[in-house]
C-alpha cells in the first residue's frame, strides 16, 4: 500500500511506514476516542496521531494530516532563548513548554501523499527525536573553562 499515491493517510499506513523503518506500533485510544500510535526512539516515547477525516475516500477512513508529538517531563522551565533558538534552526519541528513538559511537535500534510513521503517522515521525525535530546544536553553542559 506504500507504493501508491495515496489520498490522505490511514492508521494502517502509518503503522506499515513505521514497522519499515524498525519502530515499534501500538495502536492505543486517547480519551477523547481519537486514535493515536504509540512508539519510541532511543528509549523516548512518543506519538502519531491523525488528523481530520477526509470526506469521500474509497477505502476506509484516511486522514488529511498527521502530527508528531514528544513530551519531555522538564525537572526546571528552559530559557526561552534555547527554545527560540531550537525553533530558528529548525524548520520542520517546533519545540515548547506546556504544563511542565518540553514538547517537540511536527505536523505533515497527507493529501495526495505517497508511501515514500510518509516513510521520509518517519525518517526526519527520527533524526529531531535524537537531535532535539543533543540539543537540550548541550543547552544544559556545565560551562568549561579554566579552573
Amino acid at each position: 500500500m506504500l507504493d501508491k499515491m495515496l489520498r490522505g493517510v490511514a492508521i494502517a499506513d502509518l503503522e506499515m511506514a513505521m514497522e519499515r523503518l524498525g519502530l515499534p506500533a501500538q495502536l492505543d485510544t486517547l480519551t477523547s476516542g481519537a486514535p493515536v500510535l504509540r512508539s519510541a526512539i532511543g528509549g523516548l516515547t512518543f506519538n502519531v496521531r491523525p488528523g481530520g477525516l477526509m470526506e469521500g475516500t474509497e477505502d476506509g477512513a484516511r486522514h488529511g494530516d498527521y502530527s508528531f508529538n514528544l513530551m519531555i517531563q522538564a525537572e526546571r522551565p528552559l530559557d526561552p532563548v534555547i527554545l527560540n533558538e531550537w525553533n530558528r534552526q529548525k524548520r520542520f519541528a517546533r519545540l515548547f513548554q506546556r504544563d511542565g513538559f518540553l514538547v517537540m511537535e511536527m505536523d505533515q500534510l497527507a493529501v495526495g501523499i505517497s508511501g515514500d513521503q510518509i516513510l521520509a517522515s518517519m525518517e526526519l521525525w527520527g533524526r529531531l527525536v535524537v537531535e532535539v535530546l543533543n540539543f537540550l544536553r548541550a543547552a544544559h553542559a556545565p560551562e568549561s573553562g579554566p579552573n
